[in-house]
């Protein structure tokens, strides 16, 4: 990148959505690195959204999925791998930074409706979303909206600004940036709900599995489970926050 102006990619994100480019544009990106073996995340505001879009990217037969907090913590684990290895190309979301989880194979991010201000698309946050392509030097992020926010604003010229101290760190210390390696064996743990849904939550056979997750992968699910917890608290479901409460005793006990 020679300058600001070509990180902004003005171009692309004044009134992107307001013009049929828009789509074009966000497909002839996730053509491109999906040919180089890419990976791509696509964050929205809606569950409902990000079911819409996932339909619709199905259709045009792309292996797309959504993730969003309806999804079992297994599930979302087992879709998760999946996108790493490749059986997905897309996945679309919300918050997909609470998974916690690097993924170096992820070389395109398309942030939408990236000027509707609010928690989600606030500096913070667009520029976490931003640091998940930090970990790809071939990645890219492109930001739809129909207007400069102030948010936008910051947040590109903070990430632009790291970047620069990144690249002459680089240069000096005669540094190429290379793709970080996924750790996928480690996932390989982690099982769909299919697989596990006859097995009681004390069985050996999962004892197994647990005891070989790495302490990492426990910290995670069990920040996952305990926020479940307290929404089926607050939701007045006792009996899923007693199964809630099973698994992560059966966890931290293990």
């Amino acid at each position: 990148m020679e300058n600001l102006k070509d990180f902004l990619q003005v171009s692309n994100i004044q009134n992107a959505q307001k013009q049929p480019e828009f789509i074009d544009h966000l497909f002839s990106k996730i053509d491109y690195h999906i040919s180089k073996d890419g990976r791509v995340l696509i964050l929205t505001l809606t569950k409902r959204s990000a079911e819409e879009i996932t339909n619709f990217f199905v259709s045009k037969g792309y292996k797309t999925y959504y993730l969003h907090s309806e999804i079992d913590t297994i599930d979302r684990w087992d879709i998760i791998k999946k996108l790493k290895t490749g059986q997905i190309d897309i996945l679309i979301g919300i918050n997909l930074l609470r998974e916690g989880i690097d993924l170096p194979e992820v070389s395109f991010i398309g942030i939408l409706d990236a000027d509707k201000e609010g928690f989600l698309r606030s500096t913070t946050s667009l520029i976490q979303i931003i640091g998940r392509a930090a970990r790809n030097p071939n990645s890219e992020v492109c930001l739809y909206a129909e207007q400069f926010t102030a948010s936008i604003t910051k947040s590109l010229y903070e990430t632009y600004r790291r970047r620069q101290i990144q690249q002459e760190y680089n240069l000096k210390h005669g540094i190429t940036p290379q793709k970080a390696i996924s750790n996928i064996k480690d996932l390989n743990v982690v099982k769909s709900d299919d697989e596990l849904q006859n097995i009681p939550i004390g069985a050996k056979s999962k004892m197994k599995k647990l005891k070989r997750m790495t302490k990492k992968e426990k910290d995670i699910i069990l920040k996952d489970l305990k926020s479940q917890l307290d929404q089926a608290i607050a939701n007045r479901d006792f009996e899923s926050a007693a199964i809630i409460r099973d698994q992560i005793k059966e966890i931290e006990g293990d």
